[in-house]
């Protein structure tokens, strides 16, 4: 049996990281809405901060343990703090993270 090519992993490797960067949006979109008191749905910011905290145990990187830290705030906004200074921050973090995967 054939083990996958070079290009055919880095091709993986590439489609891996735009699905990543949709769900990071998606994530970011809910906390937008949230932030801005759009909406106030409870499961969708449980499933951003599960989605967030999980990518940070698998990965170990810096990049998704920051990710991680964010749960944080989804903690907090579930039970009714906005912080605005924080909110501005995930906002140039994740706009960094989507410079990166467009330039990357």
């Amino acid at each position: 049996m054939m083990k996958g090519s070079w290009p055919e992993k880095e091709s993986n490797t590439k489609m891996l990281i735009w699905i990543l960067m949709v769900l990071d949006l998606m994530v970011f979109t809910a906390l937008t809405l949230t932030h801005f008191n759009y909406i106030f749905l409870i499961p969708p910011l449980i499933s951003s901060a599960t989605y967030l905290g999980f990518k940070g145990l698998v990965f170990r990187d810096v990049m998704s343990m920051i990710d991680a830290s964010i749960v944080i705030y989804i903690i907090l906004m579930i039970f009714g703090i906005r912080i605005t200074i924080v909110y501005y921050f995930i906002l140039g973090w994740f706009s960094y993270k989507f410079l990166f995967t467009l330039v990357g």
